[in-house]
């Protein structure tokens, strides 16, 4: 599987909870952005750097999941194993 239907599955999941993802270009020469997961008025919300690879924007996707409860959802046995491991996509 390549690394865009990769990030199109945890898009999917991430959408499936509920979880807004933004992406949007993050340089801003006067402060340091980084992609993640934030609260805004107690909606979840994952954004993402359009800059970074697909390989690295579903790491911050696959950080941000992992403060979620996903027993009731079905998750693609490679997704399953990516939230149980530390290593990278």
């Amino acid at each position: 599987m390549d690394s865009i239907s990769k990030l199109e599955d945890l898009k999917e999941i991430a959408s499936e909870l509920s979880i807004d993802i933004i992406t949007s270009n993050l340089f801003d020469p006067e402060i340091i952005v980084k992609s993640g997961h934030c609260k805004v008025k107690g909606k979840n919300i994952i954004i993402i750097d359009s800059m970074l690879s697909s390989q690295e924007q579903s790491e911050v996707i696959i950080r941000a999941l992992r403060k979620f409860d996903m027993e009731s959802i079905y998750l693609p046995p490679w997704i399953r194993e990516r939230l149980e491991s530390d290593n990278s996509i």
